[in-house]
């Protein structure tokens, strides 16, 4: 335990260090993410946050006691995802190469590390289910969905950090004291707590404020990937897959929402579109605040139920049904939640005074 609390304290601080450092080197080169189109930021914000997590997550992971080859593909996958996510920052690069990248660095850690979805749990308790020979499209397909469903929900202050970490916490109550990844998850939940010093909607942060990139965002998810296998396949063990959808239930859920209502529509679900809860919920008139914590509080329970599942013994095909219900019903509750707020306000305008000012969110 003091291995891992050493660890995470360096991996924090160092992930501070060095979104200090960074911020004018960004400035400098243009890695910056400047306001236009659906982005309503105020000035040029620095991507900075998934190279300064990064360096906080090596310098972490070189404080445990790792094999070669899990430090090493973890290293390597990670270096590589975040050098493409900055150039994404920058350039701009295509959905195709994104996504080409991301199965290269998730190959490393499948054959690097060995780490895969050898199977799915005892989905009908008759035995568990094993992937055979689909083991290696079956971890690909999943792994890309969690990498960019914490992509694509980074679109407010301090939520897909915030998200994360709720997952990563979960992840480490579940395995225990002493488990491998659970002192990598506890790690890299330092790193993403050092860089929303600089990200969580707050007045301390207004002059250093900061945002991950594509660089960060990709990062998480991977990380997230890596220890969630690490629990639930192989040696180390301890949870079925299926409790573990619950640790990451509000990112994955948004994600396939969306991508099926761009589907729905005949979009691309590359396109980036105005349709995930934070949006629905930012239209609806709740500020950034508000927003950041119905979503945190939503996610809290996701992973409660999660660990409550796993150390209650429920079986897998319950806890399968309940997360399909979930997924099914909560765009419905996020719209809910808009809509009564929206209503909420229109009420407070009507009974206002005349010289009350009240402004609804219309974007």
């Amino acid at each position: 335990m003091a291995e891992t609390s050493i660890a995470a304290l360096v991996a924090f601080l160092v992930t501070v260090a060095f979104m200090c450092m960074l911020r004018p080197v960004a400035i400098r080169v243009g890695l910056v993410d400047r306001p236009a189109g659906r982005k309503k930021h105020q000035g040029n914000i620095p991507l900075i946050g998934g190279a300064a997590m990064f360096a906080g997550l090596v310098l972490g992971l070189a404080l445990l006691d790792l094999q070669a080859s899990i430090f090493g593909s973890l290293v390597t996958a990670s270096l590589l995802l975040v050098l493409v996510g900055m150039f994404d920052d920058r350039f701009d690069l295509t959905a195709s190469i994104r996504i080409s990248i991301q199965s290269v660095v998730i190959l490393i850690m499948i054959f690097g590390a060995e780490l895969a979805i050898a199977d799915i749990g005892d989905l009908f308790g008759y035995g568990v289910i094993s992937t055979g020979p689909l083991n290696l499209a079956v971890t690909l397909l999943v792994a890309l969905t969690v990498m960019n469903a914490y992509n694509l929900i980074d679109g407010a202050d301090g939520l897909a950090g915030s998200l994360a970490v709720i997952t990563l916490v979960a992840v480490a109550l579940v395995a225990g004291q002493g488990h491998l990844f659970a002192g990598i998850a506890l790690t890299a939940a330092a790193i993403i707590a050092g860089f929303l010093l600089f990200n969580f909607p707050g007045a301390w942060n207004g002059q250093r404020r900061s945002f991950m990139g594509d660089a960060g965002s990709t990062l998480l998810g991977f990380t997230i990937v890596w220890v969630t296998l690490g629990v639930c396949q192989g040696s180390e063990s301890v949870i079925s897959p299926i409790h573990c959808l619950w640790f990451a239930a509000l990112p994955i859920i948004d994600c396939l929402t969306c991508v099926a209502g761009r589907l729905r529509k005949g979009k691309s679900p590359f396109v980036a579109s105005r349709d995930h809860s934070h949006h629905v919920l930012k239209r609806g008139g709740l500020d950034a605040r508000q927003v950041l914590g119905i979503l945190i509080c939503m996610q809290v329970l996701y992973a409660a139920i999660g660990v409550f599942g796993y150390f209650s013994g429920a079986p897998d095909l319950v806890m399968l049904v309940s997360w399909l219900v979930v997924g099914l019903s909560h765009q419905g509750c996020i719209q809910g939640i808009a809509k009564y707020h929206r209503l909420y306000l229109w009420n407070k305008i009507r009974t206002a005074q005349p010289s009350g000012q009240i402004e609804i969110a219309r974007t």
